[in-house]
């Protein structure tokens, strides 16, 4: 297969390192908003709608703007574009630690999505145009650990600092390493790093959104991904509730449970690297993915399983869902038109990812709404996997077509 890549001497470890810390501290900025909703609507006075846009403006941001953001990264640098990401929202944050109310909290958090989206289309390109062609499946399998290591890692840091020394200080915290995150990049990697072509190399905007859009890998990448997101967040965002509600779990107990079905998609995202290194084809590990999640969700929405068992099969779906997000991002420079369209091919995949877990949660909700119970999720979730196995296997063809040298329509 084709695989579109500029080549290098030698794989840059630090830049790797850098990059999958920014996508994890940009991770971090998300999940902070979430543990801190309670002391936010308190203090701050915020309604339940106000409350859900604090958490969920960063998905919307990166639903409407993750493609334009890539195609910006092509052109001005993806490490400058990091760099920028980076500051922007380590500003915000320290803008938004200073709320007294719903404006300028609500206006922060958008600026921090403006800075998280440059940050999460920026740093797949950076690592691909920094490593070996031999090292790029293993590595952006790797790099896909940032979205559930960051919200872990927030989790456990959110507790002990929110209980004594409040929200405001929460948010510093995020800022400062932040900035120190941007002063190892200044000094740690070179200004030429993340350029894959001249300024007069470039395509227009309309140019690159033509290339993308008239190959079918892209899209389907995209649709693909937005369908595993709406599975995950159907899913994942509403076990705590669950568990409230239905099992008259404490609170405190649900979301420490909640919180170790997102830890259990580490390991995932770690394995489907480790099985793209071993030669693995990206899209088995998608199409089984789907299947899996599939069958996890019957499990988990049987009554005839004890609490038990179908907790246990909630870890397994989170588990299973981080080998489909090693292999799409390893799909990236596979799909790509070219090395110029890095960033924008991997913004529309940010971008799918966003939709699904904009729109999966309330879909879910609203199913939970009109039917009283929450066992009619289970078909959402079965659609969305049924839907995404048939797209995997389109997206199977496709690659072979391109192996084999056929052209694709």
């Amino acid at each position: 297969m084709n695989d579109m890549t500029i080549e290098v001497q030698k794989s840059d470890w630090a830049i790797v390192a850098l990059s999958i810390l920014a996508g994890i501290i940009a991770a971090a900025h998300i999940g902070k908003a979430t543990a801190s909703l309670p002391l936010l609507r308190s203090e701050l006075g915020l309604t339940i709608i106000q409350a859900g846009w604090v958490v969920s403006i960063i998905a919307a941001m990166g639903m409407a703007s993750g493609m334009i953001a890539g195609m910006v990264a092509d052109r001005v640098g993806h490490r400058r574009q990091m760099i920028i990401g980076l500051l922007t929202i380590a500003i915000s944050s320290a803008i938004g630690s200073m709320a007294t109310g719903s404006g300028l909290l609500l206006a922060s958090r958008f600026m921090e999505g403006v800075g998280f989206i440059a940050i999460v289309v920026s740093a797949p390109p950076l690592i691909i145009t920094s490593i070996l062609s031999r090292h790029r499946s293993v590595v952006l399998g790797v790099w896909s650990v940032w979205l559930p290591s960051g919200m872990a890692l927030s989790m456990l840091i959110s507790s002990p600092i929110l209980g004594s020394y409040g929200w405001r200080s929460l948010w510093l915290f995020w800022t400062i390493l932040s900035l120190i995150l941007v002063a190892l990049l200044l000094t740690k990697t070179d200004k030429g790093q993340g350029h894959v072509a001249s300024p007069e190399q470039h395509h227009s905007f309309v140019g690159s959104l033509r290339l993308i859009l008239s190959r079918p890998g892209p899209m389907l990448m995209a649709l693909n991904f937005a369908v595993f997101a709406a599975q995950w967040g159907s899913m994942v965002v509403w076990i705590p509730s669950f568990l409230v509600e239905q099992r008259s779990t404490e609170v405190s107990t649900a979301a420490l449970l909640g919180a170790l079905v997102v830890v259990f998609n580490v390991p995932g995202n770690l394995m489907g690297s480790w099985l793209l290194h071993r030669g693995v084809a990206r899209c088995h590990l998608i199409s089984g993915t789907h299947l899996m999640m599939g069958l996890c969700a019957v499990g988990v929405f049987s009554d005839t399983l004890p609490d038990g068992a179908r907790y246990g099969l909630v870890l397994l779906f989170s588990h299973a869902a981080g080998y489909l997000a090693a292999a799409m991002f390893a799909s990236v420079p596979v799909h790509a038109p070219s090395p110029q369209q890095f960033g924008a091919t991997n913004g529309l995949l940010i971008q799918g990812a966003n939709f699904g877990n904009f729109f999966g949660p309330p879909a879910a909700a609203a199913i939970v709404a009109a039917l009283g119970n929450w066992n009619g999720v289970l078909w959402l979730i079965l659609a969305c996997a049924g839907t995404g196995f048939v797209l995997s296997l389109w997206l199977t063809l496709i690659e072979k077509k391109r192996l084999t040298g056929e052209s694709v329509g």
